[in-house]
C-alpha cells in the first residue's frame, strides 16, 4: 500500500509540475504575443505619423514651388517693365531689386525641392544632402562640409528619407539653437553598415536635461531611426558642440 501511495504521490507532482510547466509557457507565449502586438502598433502609428507629416511636407513644397514661386516670378516680370519704363540712370535700383527677387526664387525652389519626399527618392539620400549643404554654405548660414568615404551605394527609399529627416532635424538644430560656425557630415559607407556622424561646432547642451532632449527632437529621430533598424545616439555637452551618430543595416 505504502508503494502505491508513493507512486500516486510522484505521479500527481509530475502531472502538477507538467500542467504547471504547460501554463506558464502559454503565459509566456501569450505575454511575448501581446508585447509584439503593442509594438507593432507603436511601429504603425509611428509610421502612419510621418506618413502624415511627409503629406504636409510635400503640400508645403508644392505651396512653395507653385504659388509662392509663381508670385515671385510675376513680381520680377512687372520690374523688368518698371525698368524699361524708366531712365537709365533710376534704373540700377530696380535691377538691384530683381537680383534680390531672383534670388529668392532660387533659394525657395531649393527649399521646395528638400521638402518634397519624391525629390529625396529621385535624387537619392547622397545627393540630397549635398542640395542641403551647398544651401547653407550658399545662404552663410553655416560653414558646412560632406566627407564621404567608400563607395556609395543606394539603401531602400523608406531608408533614405528617413535618414535624410533624421539629419534634416539636426541641422536645422544647428542653425536655429548651436551658435555653430561649422557643421560636418560624414557619410561612411561599409559593406553591410552605413553609419552616418554629423557634427557642430557650437554651445551644445546637457544631454541629461529632458527639456532640452525634446526640444531637439531626440525622441523623434529615434522613433524615425527604430522603423528602419538603425541607431540613434546624440552626444553633446555645454560648450562642446553637438555629435550625431547614426547607424543604419543596408
Amino acid at each position: 500500500m505504502v508503494l502505491i501511495a508513493t507512486i500516486i504521490v510522484i505521479i500527481l507532482a509530475v502531472s502538477l509540475i507538467f500542467f504547471f510547466s504547460y501554463f506558464q509557457q502559454k503565459k509566456t507565449a501569450f505575454l511575448l504575443k501581446q508585447r509584439e502586438i503593442q509594438q507593432r502598433f507603436d511601429e504603425e502609428i509611428t509610421k502612419s505619423k510621418l506618413e502624415i507629416q511627409e503629406q504636409a511636407l510635400k503640400n508645403i513644397s508644392w505651396e512653395i514651388h507653385d504659388n509662392v514661386g509663381q508670385l515671385l516670378s510675376v513680381a520680377k516680370m512687372q520690374l523688368n517693365m518698371v525698368q524699361m519704363s524708366l531712365p537709365e540712370k533710376e534704373q540700377n535700383q530696380i535691377i538691384e531689386t530683381g537680383e534680390i527677387v531672383s534670388k529668392s526664387l532660387q533659394e525657395l525652389r531649393g527649399l521646395a525641392k528638400s521638402l518634397n519626399p519624391e525629390t529625396i527618392k529621385n535624387k537619392g539620400l547622397l545627393d540630397s544632402i549635398k542640395l542641403e549643404i551647398d544651401r547653407y554654405n550658399r545662404l552663410n548660414f553655416v560653414e558646412a562640409e560632406l566627407i564621404i568615404t567608400d563607395e556609395p551605394y543606394n539603401l531602400t527609399n523608406e531608408k533614405e528619407i528617413i535618414l535624410f529627416r533624421i539629419l534634416q532635424e539636426f541641422c536645422n538644430n544647428t542653425l536655429k539653437y548651436s551658435k555653430a560656425e561649422k557643421l560636418e557630415i560624414e557619410l561612411n559607407y561599409n559593406p553591410d553598415l552605413l553609419t552616418i556622424i554629423a557634427v557642430d561646432n557650437g554651445i551644445g547642451f546637457d544631454i541629461n536635461d529632458l527639456s532640452k532632449q525634446n526640444g531637439i527632437g531626440l525622441i523623434n529621430m529615434k522613433s524615425r531611426g527604430e522603423l528602419i533598424g538603425a541607431k540613434i545616439e546624440l552626444i553633446s555637452s555645454e560648450n562642446k558642440g553637438t555629435k550625431l551618430y547614426i547607424s543604419c543595416p543596408k
